[in-house]
């Protein structure tokens, strides 16, 4: 199966964030996995997925979702240990919200090569806080689902000589 036949059940916003996700990736982490179908979506591609989820409730419903899955209850990046993933997919939660968890968890964040962003609103103050904060936008996408446009980034820590 190619990746384009593996996506063809995700929404154009979900394609649009999986296909962000470097090709020779292998190890990531879907926080605020929702019900897992990003993840299972990124597991058949051949990374190892980590799925996390900061309430119960959801938790529980992505744990029945994704039973194969390496799922953790947590809030952000407080479920994963640094070096633990090379990447992690920040997909669904606001831009205010996406620099928050980043500056949550300084240690796992500056351990990551790469990340995929998907910001559902104030996407404008999330790319001007990255600089600032650190992060080079790699790429940057935009796709229409619906009457809506999300924006979609690839971005990575700056590398200082």
């Amino acid at each position: 199966m190619t990746d384009s036949t593996l996506g063809c059940g995700l929404p154009p916003r979900l394609r649009a964030v999986a296909a962000a996700v470097p090709a020779a990736a292998r190890a990531v982490a879907d926080v605020g996995a929702g019900d897992g179908q990003l993840s299972r979506h990124l597991a058949a591609r051949g990374l190892c997925v980590i799925a996390t989820e900061a309430r119960a409730g959801p938790f529980r419903r992505l744990r029945t979702a994704a039973r194969d899955l390496d799922c953790r209850l947590g809030s952000g990046l407080e479920p994963l240990r640094p070096g633990e993933v090379e990447g992690v997919v920040l997909a669904g939660l606001g831009g205010h919200r996406i620099a928050a968890v980043l500056e949550a968890s300084p240690a796992v964040a500056s351990a990551l090569a790469w990340l995929v962003l998907q910001p559902q609103q104030h996407a404008a103050r999330l790319l001007e806080w990255l600089g600032p904060a650190g992060y080079a936008v790699r790429a940057l996408t935009t796709v229409a689902q619906g009457r809506h446009s999300y924006t979609v980034l690839l971005v990575s820590r700056y590398e200082h000589p």
